[in-house]
């Protein structure tokens, strides 16, 4: 097969992956807030859209904040007594890998009871083609340069095993 032949097939293999790669990052409670007893969570998720392959990170002060995901039931009644996932970092990551709601909480004293909780709707990207963007999206611009020099990087690779 001809080197250009076998290059424009490894491109379009490439572009048909381009979607998975790119994802948005969401900083919770950004640009205003973050994660802490000021921002107003579900005034934050408003006009918000999550698909699955996007991010929530969490920045908080960990001397005063934690986070932990839920479930339905710990969300409601602020109980993180058997969490799926917990963090003590001030810096965490949490991929949106499967739609479905998904539950934050801080546990700390009494800030859950004050309104430090987080509730999503995450959907399924594959379900549109492509996933309109998301309203607020401060880290989009990032998150798809990152995705971009991937993609060219990977392009860059193939040509030089193919030629």
């Amino acid at each position: 097969m001809a080197p250009i032949v076998r290059f424009f097939i490894a491109l379009m293999a490439m572009a048909a992956l381009a979607e998975v790669v790119i994802g948005t990052n969401y900083t919770v409670g950004a640009p205003a807030g973050s994660w802490d007893l000021k921002t107003n969570y579900t005034q934050w998720t408003k006009g918000q859209k999550f698909y699955t392959g996007d991010n929530l990170i969490f920045k908080y002060n960990n001397s005063i904040h934690d986070v932990r995901e839920v479930t339905q039931y710990g969300y409601t009644w602020c109980s993180a007594a058997e969490p799926i996932l917990a963090d003590d970092s001030g810096f965490f990551v949490v991929e949106l890998a499967s739609n479905g709601t998904r539950y934050f909480i801080c546990t700390i004293s009494t800030h859950c009871l004050k309104g430090m909780k987080l509730q999503i709707d995450v959907l399924n990207s594959s379900s549109l083609s492509p996933p309109p963007p998301p309203v607020s999206s401060p880290n989009k611009a990032a998150v798809t340069q990152i995705g971009f020099a991937n993609f060219v990087l990977g392009m860059i690779g193939l040509m030089l095993m193919v030629l």
